[in-house]
């Protein structure tokens, strides 16, 4: 974090806080009164809650030992999301509190954590928790922004100087893909701005798993879109695509092959692959 940043993180998040009173932090703008309780698509209130944290080494190699922080509730609807639960209903999750969740931070650090890194759900749905957190922590902290990417510039804004890696998960590119995947006609054009911005703040790792079935209308389109917009990020391909039970995701694993080959792909056009 930047020291000078670091010094405003708890007015950057006094100010998302009194926003929360018809809320827009992402496209979706459902303007609901968050402070007095009511929730919106994120079904979150004003309230932050975090179901899981953990030490964690399966990151990218340059984030592990990472410390993993999830954030209840999401503004997208995945329709293969591992945690569903915890966006479905994220009412249900523990409630954060803010100096214990410190000296947590302080403890992993102690066990080997190089990275915290801040994921969910979507942590930009409770950015207001994560800019008290921060606040509350040294600055020699490096944070991960571990997101989806959908949101507006009040939280691209907020973050500026607080972040030092942005690990962006670019998750399709078709309309018609990522209306019925991810339940965001929008979603590209949101994402590329906010991953663009991003370039100029920090580290900036963009992250496609792949899915079965979508090499043409996403895969090739996102990495054609590196190479010629976003090619000083770094770009992990990840083939650990978990399949649900049921459509309209695909229900198959993915084949090796796919993953060789979008490897392959992304040399071939001169991208910055990493493991």
């Amino acid at each position: 974090m930047d020291p000078q940043a670091h010094m405003q993180a708890s007015e950057r998040g006094r100010d998302i806080w009194e926003g929360l009173g018809s809320c827009e932090l992402c496209p979706r703008a459902c303007r609901v009164d968050r402070l007095a309780g009511q929730k919106g698509f994120c079904g979150l209130d004003a309230q932050v809650r975090c179901f899981r944290e953990m030490l964690f080494d399966r990151e990218e190699s340059i984030l592990n030992p990472s410390h993993q922080l999830y954030l209840a509730g999401c503004n997208l609807r995945c329709t293969f999301c591992s945690v569903q639960e915890w966006n479905a209903e994220p009412h249900v999750a523990p409630l954060m509190d803010v100096a214990e969740m410190a000296e947590l931070v302080r403890l992993r650090r102690r066990q080997g954590a190089k990275t915290l890194n801040l994921l969910g759900g979507e942590p930009a749905v409770s950015v207001h928790g994560v800019l008290e957190l921060l606040a509350a922590l040294e600055p020699e902290v490096t944070v991960v922004w571990n997101s989806n990417m959908y949101y507006n510039r009040h939280v691209a804004e907020a973050l500026n100087g607080l972040v030092d890696i942005y690990l962006a998960d670019l998750k399709c590119w078709d309309t018609r893909c990522a209306e019925g995947l991810l339940g965001a006609r929008d979603y590209l054009a949101t994402v590329k701005g906010n991953i663009l911005g991003a370039m100029g703040r920090g580290m900036v790792i963009v992250r496609h798993v792949l899915i079965p079935g979508h090499m043409d209308c996403c895969l090739r389109p996102i990495l054609n879109w590196l190479a010629c917009e976003a090619r000083d990020v770094l770009v992990s391909l990840r083939g650990d695509y978990v399949p649900p039970a049921l459509g309209p995701a695909p229900t198959g694993y993915l084949d090796r092959r796919d993953l060789d080959l979008a490897c392959s792909m992304a040399r071939d056009l001169g991208l910055r692959l990493i493991q």
